[in-house]
């Protein structure tokens, strides 16, 4: 059975694209057919549906030996949030947005460092220094570097997904 992994961010042109095309490249090279697996998708809770990426993300993927030049953003939608298995948000404006408008969703909503780093927040505290920094900030209108850094950042929680995908999988086949 192919699960579809949901990234969403608010544009769907830079974030969630890229972490769409590391998510993809990272569970290719774990080999074993993973990969094939997985639906990888990514939409936007405020986007205009079509859009081509940024310039500035298609190269600093492109840097990465990935391109994400054909994508086009899509407008998450209640089917598409149903259809998921997993939802990984970029900030915890967007995992609020999803809880409100999705509440069937709530179980399967998680920012993707919170995932990564196996911690559950529930709900956001402004107060918390530490909670702040579970967000994958927005590159959009900055320099390159503010999108190299996004990227690295979704790279190094990605990486840890991977491998909680990957154990799931194995989980799964085993039963």
């Amino acid at each position: 059975m192919i699960r579809l992994i949901l990234l969403v961010c608010t544009g769907n042109t830079c974030r969630s694209p890229m972490a769409q095309g590391i998510l993809k490249k990272l569970l290719q090279e774990r080999g074993k057919n993973y990969a094939s697996l997985y639906n990888i998708q990514s939409a936007g809770i405020s986007t205009v549906p079509g859009m081509s990426p940024t310039t500035e993300a298609v190269k600093v993927m492109s840097e990465q030996g990935m391109d994400i030049s054909s994508h086009r953003s899509q407008q998450l939608g209640e089917d598409l949030v149903k259809s998921a298995d997993l939802i990984l948000v970029m900030t915890w404006e967007h995992k609020k947005y999803l809880q409100k408008q999705y509440p069937f969703a709530q179980e399967k909503v998680f920012l993707i460092k919170e995932l990564a780093q196996s911690k559950y927040y529930g709900d956001y505290d402004k107060n918390n220094d530490e909670v702040k920094k579970l967000e994958i900030l927005d590159p959009l209108g900055k320099p390159i570097s503010f999108y190299r850094a996004a990227a690295q950042d979704l790279k190094i929680n990605l990486e840890k997904i991977t491998d909680i995908i990957i154990k799931e999988t194995i989980r799964i086949r085993k039963e």
